[in-house]
């Protein structure tokens, strides 16, 4: 007890002079669920929740709530989308599930965008627009109808993650390889015979699914990108490796379920990739 009452004395100076750094809360956005909400905090709002809703046109007034940063309208059933270039500070923006065939062309007009929603649309083309969006990090056009992608998407040089999941993609747009920024791309279930060849001098890229697609072959460049972090290639057709395999330093996970892999290259893989969880 003598001790503790010892260190309590030392210690009091420290703690009541202020030297031990005080722990602030995080940051709690002022939110709205309602427009109604939104327009009583129109000063103050930064978050507008919109979703499942019947809206109709977006209205005038957000444009003038300087602190909106994020809008969530995933499923709303929405009309017209005029005012969003006109909120200066908005840079998240979620549309999904909203039938949307086609991307408005008021979305790619938010030049600050910085992350963008869009899956579930029905989407069958992606406007060569989206390559307005210079300052886009974040992008979601999983489960749509797309085919193919326009070569303008490689304007967006500053994205980060790009999330094109269950579409009907059979190749990616040279423009791609723009995205020299690029560290998460997730093609998971689209028609891809081939690893696309434009992925190869991306060298941030961290994160590659390609499941569910009919690969048949591994490159061995794929496996020389040096920020290789996890690789999926569950569901594909691939029945062999490359002879000469080189085990990117930071890779963590590789996993090869429902492959049709023999024996002897699982037992090669195991033992190559000794320090790297592999699932087959």
């Amino acid at each position: 007890m003598s001790r503790f009452f010892a260190l309590f004395v030392l210690l009091c100076p420290l703690i009541f002079s202020g030297c031990f750094r005080h722990r602030e809360a995080p940051h709690r956005p002022v939110s709205a669920d309602s427009v109604r909400t939104a327009l009583a905090l129109k000063d103050s709002v930064e978050r507008v929740v919109l979703t499942d809703v019947e809206i109709g046109d977006l209205p005038a007034e957000l444009a003038g709530m300087p602190e909106l940063t994020t809008l969530l309208l995933r499923g709303a059933a929405v009309g017209d989308m005029g005012v969003l270039p006109s909120i200066a500070g908005l840079r998240t923006l979620d549309i999904s599930a909203t039938s949307n065939g086609m991307l408005p062309s008021a979305v790619t007009a938010c030049n600050g965008l910085k992350r963008l929603y869009c899956a579930d649309n029905e989407m069958k083309q992606l406007s060569a627009d989206i390559g307005r969006l210079t300052q886009l990090e974040y992008l979601n056009l999983d489960r749509n109808e797309l085919a193919v992608l326009p070569e303008e998407i490689g304007a967006c040089v500053g994205m980060r993650w790009l999330r094109l999941n269950s579409n009907k993609l059979e190749v990616l747009p040279d423009g791609i390889a723009a995205m020299s920024q690029l560290q998460r791309i997730y093609l998971k279930n689209n028609r891809f015979n081939a690893v696309p060849e434009v992925l190869r001098n991306l060298t941030l890229l961290e994160d590659i699914d390609l499941s569910g697609n009919p690969v048949t072959e591994l490159p061995g460049w794929l496996f020389e990108l040096p920020r290789l972090r996890q690789l999926n290639l569950d569901n594909c057709r691939i029945a062999a490796l490359p002879p000469d395999l080189k085990v990117p330093e930071g890779l963590q996970v590789l996993s090869l379920t429902r492959c049709t892999l023999s024996s002897e290259d699982k037992k090669r893989l195991r033992k190559l990739f000794s320090g790297v969880h592999i699932a087959f």
